[in-house]
């Protein structure tokens, strides 16, 4: 009789203990479950929101490339700056007075303007 006592105090410890870890157990798993799945709405929320701000951004780009089209730009200095295209026949050519190379020295070269290349020993031309 005495084994039997033994035997029921170490179940009888050992019967509540396992029921206080599956029970532990069972609130560890509810407990992640809902952590994961607040993480999942979370994570939800965070790719509408970076959806709404790719869409954002992109009529952004499109209203930027509208800003400076360039008939944007024509309107803009047409009306505010009195800007106008030329007409052809209004249009008037002018041609520069050096024909050929220019020689890049410290004398006066032919069209009095002194270059300061030759002294040191390079020729430039342009």
């Amino acid at each position: 009789m005495i084994k039997l006592a033994q035997k029921s105090m170490v179940s009888c410890f050992l019967k509540p203990l396992f029921v206080v870890l599956l029970l532990g157990g069972i609130f560890g798993i509810v407990w992640l479950r809902s952590g994961i799945l607040t993480m999942e709405y979370t994570i939800s929320e965070l790719e509408s929101k970076k959806m709404e701000r790719l869409r954002a951004a992109k009529m952004l780009l499109a209203e930027r490339a509208v800003l400076l089209s360039m008939q944007k730009v024509e309107r803009t200095a047409v009306r505010t700056l009195g800007l106008v295209f030329p007409d052809r026949t209004r249009v008037v050519l002018v041609k520069g007075a050096a024909r050929g190379p220019l020689k890049a020295s410290f004398e006066k070269n032919r069209y009095g303007f002194r270059d300061e290349s030759a002294a040191e020993g390079g020729r430039f031309t342009r």
